[in-house]
């Protein structure tokens, strides 16, 4: 029997560049809500505004992003 490839998780990345996130609790909630679980982003990885403290576990399983990878304007003191 032939072995079913893997199909990867994707999910859609943001085009919001350095625009201030009205609420930054809610923007943290978001950017964890699009990217738990996703390997492959269709789209920019824009990794902005994260709080100090942030975990960024739900970045781990990304592999593959298809636009750019944007981190900038962080409290966060490091990405897992």
């Amino acid at each position: 029997p032939r072995s079913a490839l893997a199909v990867p998780a994707v999910c859609t990345g943001t085009d919001m560049k350095l625009l201030s996130p009205s609420s930054p609790e809610s923007h943290y909630e978001t950017l964890r809500h699009l990217y738990q679980g996703c390997q492959v982003v269709q789209g920019n990885l824009e990794l902005t505004y994260l709080p100090a403290g942030a975990d960024t576990a739900f970045l781990k399983d990304i592999k593959e992003v298809q636009g750019y990878v944007l981190i900038a304007e962080n409290q966060v003191s490091g990405l897992e």
